[in-house]
């Protein structure tokens, strides 16, 4: 998928671990997000995963594509944040 002009695989994976409210690893269900900057794929800005009962609620292509929509958008919104905070007065540090 492409989204704010990065590319984006999302893959399923059964194999996530969160820690539960207990402390104890949990082996999760959910899915694995890479993030390009390229269409070929050969750059890759971040990976992340997401686990069904932790970041999302049900395992569903739908609530993934939503997730990661989610989490780039926070992200282009913080680097723009610090791009700002490195000027001054229209002059980069």
């Amino acid at each position: 998928m492409k989204y704010k002009g990065f590319y984006i695989d999302i893959s399923p994976d059964d194999h996530i671990i969160r820690s539960d409210s207990d402390g104890n690893n949990v082996v999760c269900r959910g899915f694995l997000f890479s993030v390009y900057t390229d269409e070929e794929r050969t750059e890759k800005f971040d990976e992340f995963s997401a686990a069904v009962g932790f970041e999302i609620l049900t395992d569903s292509i739908e609530e993934a594509e939503q997730f990661v929509k989610d989490v780039v958008s926070c992200e282009d919104k913080a680097f723009h944040n610090d791009q700002q905070d490195m000027t001054m007065g229209g002059t980069a540090l």
